[in-house]
């Protein structure tokens, strides 16, 4: 079977889309990829599991096959992510199984998950030969393959005499074992099936979404949801408010007389670093005349926040402003000095900023704390790769 893929199998019933796709992003937050996705469809002759194809983008065969093994692979895994992320979201997910083919060269490598433990068998071709693994927590037992053949063996022979070595020890042999179909054959159908696309994302950008993500934040500061909202201008310098900062408004708390300065300092997010303070309505309204906006208004900006200096050095001297796309996703920074219309990405969407505060302001589980440093991470990457 001369082809490759990387697949994560789960039942639909434990693991929701958003696990799915927050769970790939965080294992993928260091990775250098623009444009990841996943195709999702059910497992022929396996009732009740799904499996999602993961692909890098990169269109080149050779590099994807070598990013999934070492993405499949890595300690922080996409199943590892998707676990996480699933219980995160109140659902009670039991195994998950992950399987990364490929033929040329040889690598069949499976893995059995479950929140507390793991198993992989695989068969590959190493460095210096075929060679087969077995790991578990508890450590990793490895053994070199040996062919039985001919020194006259035709290329047919050789082939034959691979697959005899290598078939016991194949990741996929273990999982069809575990799950009682030919799993490989079962996924070529479930791939050549795979209809539905599902984005790979920490944070969903939806305005939905971002209500969700300020209602976290009102909760983890105890503030109160919605206290002190106003309605921000529909337009600011002919830019019309992105639907995910209406929605921001409208939760947020912008009247607490425990906290009546609102900054949010000590801030470290791609270039959102420093002490930020969202915009309020006056504030809005006159970044409109400011002359410094012009060009971030002709670049479809709406504005959303200030950033200042750090605490800890020249707290008081304005930055610049964060100005949100139309999309409500992007955010840019606006500088103040500098020329006119100088700008630069932020580095977070707009909502890996509201989960990268209500994260700040927490006590973290080990998830979380691979999510914030996953926020960072990507944020980072972002500014690098521009």
């Amino acid at each position: 079977m001369a082809t490759s893929f990387a697949a994560l199998l789960f039942r639909p019933s434990e693991v929701p889309d958003a696990a799915l796709s927050r769970g790939f992003a965080v294992a993928l937050a260091g990775w250098n990829t623009r444009a990841p996705r996943l195709s999702i469809a059910p497992v022929p002759g396996l009732h009740g599991w799904s499996a999602a194809f993961y692909a890098s983008g990169s269109g080149i065969e050779e590099d994807e096959q070598e990013h999934a093994a070492e993405l499949f692979a890595d300690e922080l895994s996409p199943a590892v992510g998707v676990l996480d992320a699933a219980t995160d979201l109140g659902a009670a997910p039991g195994v998950l199984y992950t399987l990364v083919v490929a033929e040329d060269p040889l690598n069949d490598d499976g893995w059995r998950f479950t929140p507390d433990a793991y198993t992989r068998h695989y068969a590959r071709e190493g460095d210096d030969g075929l060679e087969a693994g077995v790991e578990t927590a508890e450590g990793l037992e490895s053994t070199e393959l040996l062919l039985d053949l001919a020194d006259d063996a035709s290329e047919a022979e050789e082939d034959a005499a691979v697959e005899r070595a290598v078939h016991p020890h194949r990741g996929s042999t273990f999982l069809s074992a575990e799950l009682g179909v030919p799993l490989r054959s079962a996924l070529m159908g479930a791939l050549f099936a795979a209809d539905k696309q599902l984005p790979v994302q920490l944070i969903d950008p939806s305005p939905t979404s971002i209500a969700a993500e300020v209602r976290r934040l009102v909760r983890t500061l105890r503030r109160v949801e919605g206290r002190g909202a106003f309605t921000a201008p529909a337009v600011v310098a002919g830019v019309a408010q992105p639907a995910a900062h209406a929605a921001f408004v409208q939760t947020y708390d912008w009247a607490d007389p425990a906290d009546p300065s609102d900054a949010y300092r000590e801030l470290a997010l791609g270039a959102v670093t420093g002490t930020l303070r969202f915009l309020r309505e006056d504030e809005l309204r006159a970044s409109g005349d400011d002359p410094r906006w012009a060009a971030a208004a002709r670049a479809g900006l709406y504005p959303v926040a200030r950033l200042s200096g750090s605490a800890l050095g020249s707290a008081s001297r304005e930055v610049g402003l964060l100005g949100l796309a139309a999309d409500g996703v992007a955010l840019v920074l606006v500088r103040s000095r500098g020329p006119l219309g100088s700008s630069e990405p932020a580095g977070p969407t707009f909502g890996e900023l509201c989960r990268y505060l209500a994260l700040g302001w927490s006590r973290r589980t080990d998830a979380e704390e691979d999510l914030i440093g996953a926020l960072m991470l990507r944020a980072r990457l972002r500014l690098e790769r521009e």
